[in-house]
């Protein structure tokens, strides 16, 4: 809370008092993020069915795709942040990017390759130039606004990332429906891909009205000190084989919305009697991406809470354990896969497969969201933390930029998978969906292991650092 200190005498009036409720501008960065991350996550989980029904593409090329449409969008925040920090500042840059992703969505309902490319490239360049800056907007408006309130601006994220999911939850729900009341045409896609596109303009303009409510920026850029530069050489030292462990993880994860999408086409039976909660009799393919929203939204404040309660002094559940948790749900979930592949064709890819049931894939589903609440959300609290201050927006920039490079690397590796039952026969990988989902599985498994030790020396250097404070605490 802000002191006035100009007349310090006795019968000073008091302090003017900062408001404890949450600015206005924070509801123009809810619904604006809301309106933006539903139109994203929209347009991503009908894009691989769209690929391959529509735009006839392999499902190892759709997948190549999808992963490095997915790298531009995580490798981009480097940029945005740059763009921001040293030129146009992040409202002018949020606002000026939102323009061509706006264009993107429109032009992606355009059937032919060219659109496509085109359309791709403007929603992963305004996606991930975005993406540092609308949340450090609203960090600094709160610092201003409301200084010295930080369980206030806690909350307030805590908001935004639930209208990420609830966004994401609506969307990925509902979009599917609406090609599938168009007999899943290339009408119905172009008219699916409509929604998030006036979504997109929703959210930009609502952000921009906010303007008047949002923090006052001041660029300034000050060359590093020789200490400030050994102080980053060192730290990225230190976060180097979390980073490069945490590569493995995400090399995992970005199958999700492309090879699991279409094995589940091909293997699953997706009739299933949901009328209960008035789903109906059948669920679309990709409806299947629903389970991730809805996951983090129970998972994500279970947890918090879990370990507050159960561990309040952080000993036992510290960010080199809760991380481990992670890559063991990881391998669980790719292993799932792998068993219901197995249970499908066996160890070879057959033309008539056993279909299994949609809880296979579900089950995945929940593995995976849980690895990504514990290694996502805790790994990218550890790495601002263990960042000097003069260099966490590159630091986190960093963490994304991970699986960025994790995305590249599945787009050739989508290609192995040999899985598919619609494909051209000369086009399918030389694995079968067993194979392919074991095979990753075992490196998830062995970066499991490898990160074990990791973790261990994590877990040391908080047990080292909790005894250094009881040490010096006064009695």
């Amino acid at each position: 809370m802000a002191l006035n200190t100009d007349n310090a005498i006795t019968d000073a009036a008091p302090p003017a008092k900062v408001p404890t409720g949450h600015p206005i501008g924070f509801w123009f960065f809810f619904w604006g993020e809301f309106s933006e991350r539903c139109s994203f996550y929209g347009m991503k989980a009908i894009l691989p069915v769209y690929l391959t029904a529509i735009m006839a593409m392999s499902d190892a090329k759709a997948g190549t795709y999808m992963n490095w449409f997915k790298m531009g969008c995580y490798a981009l925040p480097l940029l945005g942040g740059f763009l921001a920090d040293r030129f146009f500042g992040k409202y002018w840059t949020i606002v000026g990017f939102s323009l061509p992703y706006v264009l993107g969505h429109f032009v992606l309902g355009i059937p032919t390759n060219v659109a496509l490319l085109v359309a791709l490239v403007l929603l992963a360049g305004g996606s991930g130039v975005i993406k540092p800056n609308i949340s450090t907007l609203m960090g600094m408006t709160y610092d201003q606004k409301r200084p010295g309130q930080e369980p206030l601006r806690a909350s307030a994220f805590l908001w935004f990332y639930f209208a990420i999911n609830i966004g994401a939850l609506i969307s990925t729900f509902a979009l599917p429906l609406v090609t599938s009341h168009y007999g899943n045409s290339q009408h119905g896609y172009a008219i699916a891909f409509q929604v998030p596109a006036w979504l997109m303009v929703a959210a930009l303009v609502v952000f921009a009205a906010g303007k008047p409510f949002y923090g006052v920026e001041k660029r300034e850029y000050r060359k590093p000190t020789p200490e400030e530069r050994a102080a980053r050489k060192a730290s990225l030292l230190q976060l180097l084989s979390v980073f490069a462990l945490i590569f493995f993880f995400w090399l995992g994860y970005e199958f999700n919305d492309n090879i699991w999408i279409y094995f589940t086409r091909d293997y699953v039976n997706l009739n299933a009697d949901l009328r209960w909660i008035g789903m109906g009799d059948h669920i679309e393919l990709a409806q299947l991406q629903v389970v991730n929203p809805a996951v983090v939204m129970i998972f994500a404040p279970l947890f918090a809470w879990l370990f507050k309660a159960l561990d309040p002094r952080g000993r036992i559940f510290t960010a080199g354990n809760k991380m481990l948790a992670g890559f063991v749900f990881s391998f669980l979930a790719s292993a799932t896969m792998a068993v219901a592949a197995f249970l499908a064709s066996g160890i070879h890819t057959t033309a008539d497969p056993h279909k299994v049931s949609i809880a296979w894939p579900v089950m995945a589903f929940v593995f995976l969201t849980i690895a990504e609440v514990l290694i996502y959300g805790t790994g990218l609290e550890y790495s601002y933390a263990a960042a000097p201050a003069t260099m966490k927006g590159f630091v986190t920039g960093c963490f994304l930029a991970i699986d960025a490079v994790a995305n590249f690397a599945d787009g050739f590796l989508t290609h192995l998978y040999g899985g598919s039952l619609t494909g051209p026969v000369e086009e399918r990988g030389p694995m079968s969906a067993f194979a392919f989902f074991s095979c990753v599985a075992l490196v998830v498994l062995g970066s499991t292991f490898a990160f074990s030790f990791i973790a261990r020396q994590m877990n040391r250097k908080v047990q080292s650092s909790s005894s250094s404070s009881e040490m010096e605490t006064p009695l």
